[in-house]
């Protein structure tokens, strides 16, 4: 396994997954990076980091305190908002 020696946690919020524009390493001292999307920021950030392990990196120090709180409420106000998600995204090196 590799071991992170430098991270970044970007919360893009909730964008409707026809407009997310992506998240890259350009311009960045950052080597990789993976884009989590969930009902809320703690787990799309879990889902984040899930993606990285599965590309052998060590994701046992990077902690995640963003918010449980679904960023929906108890549902869905409306069909378009059934494609909307929480994304987080988790640049490694």
């Amino acid at each position: 396994m590799r071991q992170i020696q430098e991270f970044e946690i970007l919360d893009h919020g909730v964008e409707h997954s026809q407009y997310f524009q992506g998240c890259g390493v350009s311009f960045t001292p950052y080597t990789d990076v993976y884009t989590g999307i969930g009902s809320s920021a703690h787990e799309a950030l879990e889902d984040a980091l899930e993606q990285a392990a599965c590309s052998d990196w060590e994701t046992e120090g990077v902690e995640n305190t963003l918010s449980k709180e679904s960023s929906f409420g108890d549902r869905r106000e409306s069909p378009q908002e059934e494609d909307s998600w929480h994304y987080v995204s988790l640049r490694v090196r």
